[in-house]
């Protein structure tokens, strides 16, 4: 008897609630319990939370169609767009005067949100791809667009291939500085594209692209297959379509 008592007054060692044998409904209630999203976990504002979901929705609007599009303040806006840039979820960058908020991986890791970037070398280099992807998605002369097209030489890719409605197939190569620009251009050539096509970040840069391939050793018959041209252009390219289209 004082053995029994003595049993049941003995205090067991704790142990969590996860490693003991409860019921299937025991465990649904403990997994009730919220837990702080990553969203939360950084203190996200509300109005940033909806401008970094807007940024995902349409990440291809520039900074001022964002302003017109939120029915928010322009200066709440800066507000949140600044909150954003300081817990390394956005960047800002210019191409030619058009100002873009470039969303970082982070973001979509923070937000739960489904990253559209193929290929994560570089967060602006991804944005610009994709971005370039969304702007000649307009263009009437195309049948279809395929990104990070494998060239067939030891992992070397192109930006974007469209598949043009007469046959041809033209290559597009994002340009965000002109150091190897000759190398982009020679991993393209003998690959039967009937026009190659750097685009760059502004004018500026497009001159010295340009430059750089003249110069570059390249045959005529080569050199007559590239083109550059700058974001700005094919922007307004885009608005011209969607205004007729309208």
């Amino acid at each position: 008897m004082k053995n029994d008592i003595k049993k049941a007054l003995e205090i067991e060692p704790w142990q969590s609630l996860y490693e003991l044998n409860v019921s299937t409904k025991e465990k649904k209630l403990l997994d009730l319990v919220p837990e702080k999203t990553e969203s939360q976990a950084i203190g996200l504002s509300a109005i940033a939370k909806k401008l970094a979901y807007n940024i995902d929705a349409k990440i291809d609007l520039q900074y001022r169609e964002r302003i017109e599009g939120l029915d928010v303040s322009a200066r709440k806006l800066e507000k949140a767009k600044i909150e954003l840039l300081n817990k390394g979820l956005i960047k800002e960058m210019l191409f030619g005067k058009s100002l873009f908020l470039v969303p970082t991986t982070k973001l979509f890791e923070v937000m739960g949100l489904e990253s559209p970037y193929k290929r994560d070398v570089s967060n602006v280099h991804s944005f610009s791809v994709t971005l370039l992807k969304k702007l000649i998605a307009h263009d009437p002369l195309i049948q279809s667009i395929k990104e990070e097209v494998f060239l067939g030489d030891s992992n070397s890719t192109g930006d974007l291939l469209a598949h043009m409605k007469n046959g041809e197939r033209h290559v597009y190569e994002v340009t965000i500085n002109s150091s190897n620009v000759c190398a982009n251009a020679a991993k393209l050539q003998g690959k039967g594209f009937a026009q190659i096509i750097f685009v760059c970040r502004d004018y500026d840069l497009k001159q010295a692209v340009w430059a750089r391939i003249r110069n570059g050793g390249f045959d005529p018959d080569f050199l007559a297959t590239i083109k550059c041209v700058i974001f700005s252009s094919l922007i307004s390219q885009r608005k011209q379509v969607l205004s007729r289209s309208s």
